[in-house]
């Protein structure tokens, strides 16, 4: 009995043939509402190893070049049949359709930050001193974002990259050397300027080192794709 693996949810139906997926499996149009899924069937799941990935990869940028708007599923991602991709698209509807808008036209470069720490800006209140369950709970919340999202070397970033950004998705790291990982959100085309403006900038990044590769497939805006 064969099983669906899934590739990539479209903004629109491919102009041409998809041709074939990792397993050397034909490609085919799966309609779930207004969500249209490409998946494969397969007879297993693929092995875990680097050639899956790569070819796994290699299917969605093929489907990127055909569509304006792509959005890459989790590799390795396998349901029973459509019925089943029917009931797990069904709740994230709104928010997969808000996806696909987003990443029309663009594409993900990701960027590494390496060193042995990141300068943190201020802190949020003290959870100590923040009275009651909820404003507690909201002063956590406030203190862990600005963890993640608040650092001197973030800031340097966005401001030297500037509107090259339309949206970032930011992890933070606790095994140093590697300290973050930024997912950019670029207009395709665009990853030239991309680079080089961080060239321009590196400098004030001080003992951080920032390794970008892209431009990918926009991996990283997929609705829960980044904690």
């Amino acid at each position: 009995m064969s099983r669906l693996y899934l590739y990539a949810l479209l903004g629109g139906p491919p102009p041409g043939p998809l041709g074939a997926g990792l397993a050397g499996e034909p490609l085919r149009l799966v309609r779930c509402g207004d969500l249209l899924a490409i998946a494969g069937d397969v007879p297993k799941a693929p092995s875990i190893d680097a050639a899956s990935l790569r070819a796994h990869d290699a299917t969605v940028r093929r489907l990127a070049e055909m569509v304006e708007a792509v959005l890459p599923i989790r590799f390795c991602t396998l349901v029973d049949d459509e019925s089943a991709l029917a009931g797990l698209l069904e709740p994230q509807r709104a928010g997969l359709g808000e996806a696909l808008a987003l990443v029309a036209g663009r594409e993900q470069m990701t960027l590494r930050l390496y060193g042995e720490r990141l300068l943190d800006e201020a802190a949020g209140p003290d959870t100590d001193t923040a009275s009651g369950p909820g404003a507690r709970y909201l002063a956590a919340r406030l203190r862990e974002r600005q963890r993640v999202h608040g650092s001197r070397e973030l800031a340097t970033l966005r401001r030297g990259l500037g509107t090259l950004i339309v949206d970032e998705r930011v992890e933070r790291h606790d095994m140093p050397p590697l300290l973050a990982s930024l997912y950019h959100l670029i207009e395709r085309g665009a990853s030239a300027r991309y680079l080089s403006a961080l060239e321009t900038i590196a400098a004030e990044l001080g003992a951080v080192r920032a390794r970008a590769t892209g431009p990918w497939p926009p991996y990283a805006f997929a609705p829960g794709a980044v904690p």
